[in-house]
């Protein structure tokens, strides 16, 4: 999609230099790629700052365990107009886990 930044296109930490500036701005480009986490995400390193974050930062999936697709079902499920706790309850997720 144009105009929406993808992943690795800029430094998510606020006291870096380089925040929010686009790679394909730079002649310098200063995120490298730096290994995948344990949930096979890919990570990220900027070399101004030195701060390491991964792909799903500043979205819904960050810091989540549960399957990206079941979250994108569940969104959907909502969307369609069911509530929350009956989207839980098909997804069979416990109303405690929410967090």
């Amino acid at each position: 999609m144009k105009g929406l930044a993808s992943p690795g296109d800029f430094c998510p930490n606020e006291a870096c230099s380089d925040y929010g500036k686009l790679q394909k701005d730079q002649l310098k480009v200063n995120l490298i790629k730096f290994g995948k986490s344990k949930g096979g995400n890919q990570r990220f390193k900027c070399k101004t700052c030195g701060k390491v974050f991964n792909e799903t930062k500043g979205t819904i999936f960050y810091r989540k365990r549960t399957d990206k697709e079941e979250i994108l079902k569940t969104i959907a499920q909502i969307a369609e107009g069911l509530r929350i706790s009956s989207a839980s309850r098909v997804m069979g997720w416990d109303k405690r886990s929410y967090d």
